[in-house]
């Protein structure tokens, strides 16, 4: 581990940096529960938020950044997981790229490509940006994701 703070995240990988996210998100909500490796239609997804009925907040799947592919890859993954009642998603990249700014534009152009995708609706923050997709088997259902990235460069 390295003695600065600053790069606790060093070493860690997809599952350590989303557990330490899962601390953060359950912490925020009184009446709901942040699930990790939670069954949801077709497979474990990373991250589910409960209310305290059981119903789906959102479903979450969180990857290390990887490219246009993968990016693809991901979308499709997290659309297995969401079903009629899931409207509402966030696809979370750990970047390690020293480039993250050439990586944010990135996933805005490549989220614009993906078949279901509907429109841009705007960016949240700097590494925060929302689209509305189509559902996967209904094409009327539309589908809130938040794409979200966060910088941890490898050096």
């Amino acid at each position: 581990m390295p003695n600065n703070p600053l790069c606790w995240h060093k070493g860690k990988g997809e599952e350590d940096l989303r557990d330490f996210g899962l601390m953060m998100l359950e912490s925020r909500y009184e009446s709901a529960v942040a699930v990790g490796e939670a069954f949801n239609k077709e497979g474990k997804t990373d991250i589910i938020l409960k209310s305290d009925n059981g119903s789906n907040l959102f479903v979450a799947e969180c990857k290390v950044w990887h490219g246009a592919v993968q990016f693809h890859e991901a979308i499709d993954q997290l659309f297995g997981y969401l079903t009629w009642r899931d409207t509402k998603s966030t696809l979370i990249f750990f970047v390690r790229n020293a480039d993250f700014t050439s990586v944010l534009a990135k996933i805005k152009e490549e989220a614009q490509k993906h078949p279901l995708f509907m429109e841009y609706v705007g960016d949240r923050a700097e590494t925060n940006f929302s689209f509305n997709f189509k559902h996967k088997e209904d094409g009327e259902r539309v589908i809130k994701i938040e794409i979200m990235a966060f910088s941890f460069p490898a050096n």
